[in-house]
């Protein structure tokens, strides 16, 4: 929509067109104007909303992890902006508030209990913030309510669904074919990930394969939607109706929805494709367990048509994979169709000695263990490395180092505690509630939708108990869940006869953002006026403003100044500034660039002359205790100051006993890791030699 439109539709919505004020109002032009202004800063909504599906194809080769990075801040970025003209949408406009609703009130729920987790916790910061590596946290979780508050009041229907389901399974497809070109060596570029299985834009295999499993059941399920639409049979006297309805529409809507469904049928197959050379063998589980549940609710509330004798197909088939995945393993016949496939041998080779599933036991193990310590709020989100350090026991012959659990239970579990499980789980109990209860008011054809998405949510459920969230995925998930809270909205609607409609007048919600109080209709009354309203905007606009600069713009220029650390060619002061800088500019995620100064200056101090050797000291001792202030249980920087004082030692041999302490104090936080042993038997070696 041209910016003239928009600014001028805001200075209407800024106008005193109280609800009171515009029953009275009888002029053609302001109810044109009230209807413009509606209708733009909807469209706005609707096209930052939109606009957060693309962060997928985002991808900062300036920055740290920048498959990770650029995609939080692009989303976080974009949701800011949306939720500042929503506020000014629903206030404006009192229909397009939330109603009650049992998901959002869980997934509110949720973060709450993750913010008091996270001061209960053994880092604050870092469960706010996370890290550069996860870019996940507090902040990330209340971002994704808001996306999903939004989204699930301005998409009211099933043709706006669909449309937003449309967008989301077109940047997929694209994704997946840009991995996909990338496997068979049609294109290269390091904005693509590449490996034996497929990355794309998303720089790990199992972020592809969880994303293009729920996005492969969407596409899925528009299409039957579609299908099933066409082909429902009615009473002839219906048909006639509908096809002289169709014989007067323009040719081209035909041609449109043909054009539709084909798009819809075409990117199944090639989210199919990409799954599949992605090799993630949870993301196969999540399918199984898709297949079985969307036959399961179609069988039990389908209509007993095509589709619903294709359950029992789905079921059979699922049944007949499972018995070729054990005869695979136990008997030599299948060995030459297995070994003809990358994808058939990392399946049928899966075993409890297998490295990546005994290292998931393994990380369970260590963090069902550290929640017994702190079963209440648990150690905090994104604090999971620190309770996995603590119960991690070598002798395992697990080499490598957890700071995810793996599983979404145990995750949640450890890091957030019973509260925080328990308010997990409620999202999802909440979201079943709505499932079952839409599945049986909705027509025929509506269902089909809902059985897709809800097999999409149960996959990404079962296939969570083998991964982590990330960036990508926490998208996807908020996409499924403001669906459902949407379709809980629309049963609250049904249910009091206040169905949609086109009359464009403002109805005041029943939930929680309507304005009842004597306090809250006064303030509303004040921003009515068309001062209040200019102060209203221009301090909305001021705080989304500070927000983007002080949040996710420095958190960019931290996550650039410290890449250019790497360079070789730069000198060690130079180095040492853009560690300072990175440092400076974003302090919640400065924990990152610390251990990798403490790690570059430990691996090349040989190269260091005095005067650098002394910067290096002076600037890793201040670092160093800043660091442990963010992260005090930290055994991780602990053993990185230890590991650097003891090389020091080797021109002060005082800063020996400053690496004991560290020693001790890393070996007492993570006493059986590779990294305490391997640190404290060096100590030994030193004192020995000393």
């Amino acid at each position: 929509m041209p910016i003239i439109r928009f600014v001028a539709s805001i200075a209407n919505v800024l106008s005193p067109l109280s609800h009171a004020g515009r029953c009275h109002m009888a002029s053609r032009d302001i109810t044109t104007q009230s209807a413009e202004s509606e209708r733009a800063l909807l469209y706005t909504v609707w096209a930052g909303v939109l606009a957060v599906l693309f962060m997928p194809l985002i991808v900062t080769s300036s920055t740290l992890f920048p498959f990770i990075v650029g995609k939080a801040l692009f989303a976080r970025s974009l949701i800011e902006v949306t939720a500042a003209v929503w506020l000014m949408l629903i206030f404006a406009y009192p229909r397009y508030r939330p109603a009650r609703s049992w998901v959002l009130a869980a997934f509110g729920v949720w973060v709450v209990i993750s913010l008091l987790a996270g001061f209960a916790g053994v880092s604050l910061v870092r469960s706010l913030w996370s890290t550069y590596e996860r870019m996940q946290g507090i902040v990330d979780l209340a971002h994704w309510l808001a996306f999903v508050v939004i989204a699930s009041t301005i998409f009211r229907s099933f043709n706006d669904w669909k449309l937003f389901f449309s967008v989301n399974l077109g940047v997929c497809t694209l994704v997946s074919v840009l991995g996909i070109g990338a496997h068979f060596d049609l294109w290269e570029s390091n904005l693509i990930g590449s490996s034996t299985r497929i990355q794309s834009t998303l720089g790990n295999p199992t972020y592809v394969g969880a994303y293009t499993m729920v996005n492969l059941m969407i596409a899925l399920g528009m299409a039957f939607h579609t299908w099933y639409t066409r082909r429902e049979s009615e009473p002839r006297s219906v048909v006639r109706r509908r096809r002289r309805r169709a014989s007067q529409r323009p040719e081209g809507a035909s041609e449109w929805q043909i054009w539709l469904h084909t798009f819809w049928i075409t990117s199944a197959g090639v989210n199919l494709w990409a799954l599949w050379l992605t090799g993630t063998r949870g993301a196969y589980v999540g399918m199984v367990a898709c297949a079985i549940t969307f036959a399961g609710i179609y069988l039990m509330w389908g209509a007993p048509d095509v589709l619903k004798k294709a359950s029992y197909a789905i079921v059979g088939v699922s049944a007949a994979g499972i018995i070729f995945f054990g005869l695979a393993r136990s008997t030599t016949a299948l060995d030459p169709l297995v070994d003809a496939s990358f994808t058939l041998r990392r399946v049928t080779q899966v075993s409890l000695t297998d490295a990546s599933i005994k290292g998931r036991f393994t990380a369970a193990s260590a963090g069902l263990r550290a929640y017994r310590d702190k079963p209440i709020l648990g150690w905090g989100p994104e604090n999971y490395l620190i309770a996995w350090g603590r119960y991690f026991d070598l002798d395992s012959g697990v080499t490598e180092r957890f700071d995810q659990a793996h599983n979404k239970l145990v995750e949640e579990l450890t890091t957030k505690g019973t509260f925080g499980l328990a308010a997990y789980l409620w999202v999802w109990g909440a979201m079943c509630w709505v499932i079952v209860r839409s599945v049986r008011r909705r027509e025929p054809a509506d269902r089909i939708i809902i059985a897709f998405v809800s097999a999409a949510l149960v996959g990404f459920f079962a296939q969570n108990m083998f991964l982590f969230d990330s960036p990508v995925t926490s998208l996807q998930f908020a996409v499924m869940v403001a669906f459902v809270a949407g379709e809980e909205m629309w049963l609250r609607r049904s249910d009091s006869g206040q169905e949609e409609t086109d009359t464009g007048q403002d109805r005041q919600p029943s939930g929680f953002m309507s304005f009842d109080s004597t306090i809250a209709r006064s303030i509303a009354n004040r921003l009515h006026t068309p001062i209040g309203g200019i102060v209203g905007a221009v301090v909305l606009a001021a705080v989304v403003s500070a927000s983007l600069v002080f949040f996710n713009v420095r958190q960019f220029t931290a996550a650039t100044a410290v890449v250019q650390t790497s360079d070789p060619q730069i000198s060690w002061a130079d180095r040492f500034s853009f560690f300072e800088e990175s440092i400076g500019d974003f302090p919640g995620l400065a924990n990152y660039p610390r251990l990798l100064l403490m790690s570059q200056v430990t691996n090349n101090i040989g190269t260091l002359n005095v005067d650098e050797l002394n910067a290096a000291l002076e600037l890793i001792e201040r670092e160093g205790a800043e660091a442990l202030k963010a992260e005090p249980e930290s055994w991780r920087i602990h053993l990185s100051l230890a590991r650097f004082y003891q090389l020091i030692s080797q021109v002060d041999p005082s800063s020996l006993e400053t690496a004991r302490q560290h020693i001790d104090e890393g070996v007492r936080l993570a006493p059986k890791t590779l990294d305490a042993d391997a640190t404290r038997r060096e100590q030994e070696r030193l004192e020995a030699a000393r």
